[in-house]
């Protein structure tokens, strides 16, 4: 909003006058003290502009009535009072109720036209309410907010509001999983789409949540596009870092592999992967994973994580070797060199030369396992030449945000819904929809 230069400096006359009386009754207020008072008048000037905006659209006299949403009229009943908590506090404000006498339907126009909920908290509110939710526990949330913005919440509103917008990404997928399963829809998108990406990456990946009832796997997934980032040295063994991700967007559910399977092609829909040139799946060896990946995208490039199938040779030098040991240092190397150039049969008979160590029997064991268990996947001098990333960092990192700063907060137990929606609402945010969320918001009332 641009106020004109006239406007503010008559504003801030008036409270310059009122200031000067405040700093008089406080001789020994602080600067901070000083900003605080600022602060709180102006929040009273907001709540007291914010009102009579709300008021100036009704007349002395309301039209008798309006139109219903049945299609008949409305008369006008009276004028009632409403509050509003807003980001200026709680407002209150009148407006004119009407009734429809043949569907018996009560409504407010005011309220209709700027989306308010009497009693609750407002869009604006609601919102900066939710980002709170989605970052911190509930109580610190609703201790923040008291001092950020000087409005007083309770943590079981801040916990409503939030889980409330991760319900209507819920209801987002929904609608994008019905549009991603029409044909008609599917075929028309072939004619139109015109930015459709070149190679776009998917991952997958799952994380534990606390859940009254105990643990549950909370799965995650991302889709991006990577562009090259300069490094200052030559590539070394086990060095990815030379492409990173951009638009990167989230996804995630507490649901069993089939029904995230569902969300998988439901986001890759909205991603456009139906119409990008070439897909590329990025993640750890885990069976579900690839399950989904060869269901939904069988033409898709599998590439196993670096770090995941390099993880399994430090098991094994760990257990096989002494700490430190020279002939350890150089088996590893060796192993790495190996597994780096995609030599994945020659990795599993260098693994295989320490099986017969009783204590390095086990990670041999799953060590060798999981690279049979995932050959075709594994050819990382191939997939470097033609460019891909072969790090699935980005689906680990939304794991550790989504989850492990927020659903593993310290002492945190959660309902089922709970923990889906505030995780849902945390990926949107991340993803950078949270514009789309409190359109949705907002339309509700």
């Amino acid at each position: 909003m641009d106020i004109s230069a006239e406007l503010r400096q008559k504003v801030a006359g008036l409270m310059k006058e009122e200031m000067q009386r405040w700093v008089a009754a406080h001789p020994e207020a602080t600067a901070m003290e000083l900003e605080a008072a600022l602060r709180e008048g102006m929040q009273q000037v907001g709540a007291t502009c914010l009102q009579a905006v709300l008021e100036m659209q009704e007349t002395r006299y309301p039209k008798p009535e309006i139109e219903c949403a049945c299609g008949k009229q409305a008369k006008y009943m009276y004028g009632r009072t409403a509050k509003t908590l807003s980001v200026f506090g709680w407002v209150r404000y009148r407006r004119a109720y009407y009734l429809c006498p043949h569907c018996h339907t009560g409504q407010y126009p005011v309220d209709r036209r700027w989306h308010l909920r009497p009693g609750q908290a407002s869009a604006a509110l609601a919102s900066l309410l939710a980002l709170e939710g989605i970052d911190v526990s509930f109580e610190q949330a609703s201790r923040k907010i008291a001092k950020t913005l000087l409005v007083k919440v309770s943590e079981n509103t801040v916990r409503r509001v939030t889980q409330r917008f991760g319900a209507l990404q819920e209801g987002a997928e929904r609608e994008w999983q019905a549009e991603s399963q029409d044909t008609d829809n599917l075929m028309a998108r072939r004619r139109t789409i015109q930015d459709a990406p070149k190679r776009l990456y998917g991952a997958l990946d799952g994380v534990k949540a606390p859940l009254k009832g105990g643990w549950c796997e909370l799965k995650c997934g991302c889709w991006y596009e990577v562009e090259p980032r300069r490094r200052p040295r030559g590539e070394a063994v086990g060095e990815t870092g030379s492409l990173r991700a951009k638009q990167i967007g989230y996804y995630c559910d507490l649901s069993d592999a089939t029904g995230f399977r569902e969300l998988v092609w439901t986001t890759a829909y909205r991603r456009k992967a139906d119409r990008a040139a070439e897909i590329v799946f990025v993640s750890d060896g885990a069976p579900w994973i690839w399950k989904a990946v060869e269901y939904h995208f069988p033409q898709a490039t599998q590439i196993v994580d670096w770090y995941h199938a390099a993880q399994y040779l430090n098991a094994i030098a760990q257990v096989a070797f002494e700490p430190q040991h020279s002939a350890g240092s150089a088996w590893l190397e060796r192993a790495r060199s190996q597994l780096w150039e995609g030599q994945i049969t020659q990795v599993i008979t260098t693994c295989e030369e320490q099986g017969n160590k009783p204590a390095a029997a086990e990670a041999v064991h799953k060590a060798v396992t999981y690279y049979r268990n995932n050959l075709h996947r594994m050819d990382y001098k191939r997939f470097r030449a033609r460019g891909y990333q072969i790090g699935s960092g980005n689906v680990e990192s939304a794991c550790k945000q989504i989850s492990t700063q927020r659903l593993q907060c310290a002492g945190a137990r959660w309902k089922e819904p709970g923990a889906r929606h505030t995780a849902k609402a945390r990926a949107a945010w991340l993803s950078g929809d949270w514009d789309l969320l409190e359109s949705r918001y907002a339309a509700l009332a």
